[in-house]
């Protein structure tokens, strides 16, 4: 039987249903703090990471200390996917976006699963087929939607990769992540408190009423999650884990 925290990750669940490598010993899970870097730009990948309960941003760092999250991965991913391009350096920031727990693997033990095992490198190239999709779609949606928009967007993209619908938040590290004033942040959110879609204060964030949340958000969502539907026949919030309706808890910076 697999493990059950080996289940918790969906490209994970598919490498150890092979019975060569369910009993492997390369995975260790661990610990991720809010804020850590997984992988640095063009540092050597000496470890990949499958998301179990934690949620981790792609992030661009431009020359002048402005960020801009360019893609997030949850329990339906793995950190660390130009590893099996051909590229053993990151091409970019990895930071833990929510705090939780990860499955780690040496990066040698990981490319010897994916050459080793068909249905892993099958699930691995559709993932990063359904990753690009993702960055590509998060930059149109930079460049072409309003703030309320990209933020509703947002918070749906973290909600869907959560087990449950709480997570530490900061003003100034959401407006980080969308490349936006942190004013705009806190008058996008009120905006959306004033619609009756979430509900919002200094305890936290909640979704009264997601379809109106999903209404607000611009077509990259569902862009975006169809993407993942049509490549791994799931999307990111349908990965094996009951959620729990909890707040999105805010630490006002205000």
């Amino acid at each position: 039987m697999m493990p059950a925290r080996l289940s918790k990750n969906k490209l994970l669940q598919v490498l150890f249903q092979t019975p060569l490598a369910r009993d492997s010993p390369c995975t260790r899970e661990v610990c991720l703090e809010r804020g850590q870097m997984l992988l640095e730009k063009q540092t050597r990948i000496q470890h990949v990471y499958f998301p179990t309960t934690s949620v981790v941003s792609r992030i661009y760092l431009a020359n002048c200390g402005h960020t801009s999250e360019m893609g997030m991965v949850g329990r339906e991913g793995v950190v660390g996917i130009s590893l099996f391009l051909g590229d053993d350096r990151a091409t970019n920031e990895a930071i833990v976006h929510v705090s939780g727990t990860a499955l780690r693997m040496e990066a040698t033990a990981a490319l010897a699963a994916y050459e080793e095992h068909h249905d892993f490198r099958l699930a691995l190239q559709r993932y990063t087929r359904a990753m690009i999709s993702q960055i590509s779609q998060v930059g149109v949606c930079n460049g072409l939607h309003s703030i309320e928009q990209r933020l509703s967007r947002w918070l749906l993209m973290t909600l869907d990769r959560k087990p449950t619908d709480e997570v530490g938040l900061s003003h100034h590290f959401i407006a980080q992540m969308l490349a936006v004033r942190r004013e705009s942040i806190t008058s996008a959110l009120l905006h959306l408190r004033n619609k009756h879609l979430i509900r919002y204060d200094r305890s936290g964030i909640y979704i009264r009423d997601r379809a109106g949340l999903e209404a607000a958000s611009c077509e990259c969502y569902d862009v975006i999650t169809d993407e993942y539907a049509r490549l791994l026949d799931f999307t990111p919030s349908q990965v094996s884990i009951a959620r729990v309706s909890r707040p999105l808890t805010p630490k006002s910076d205000a």
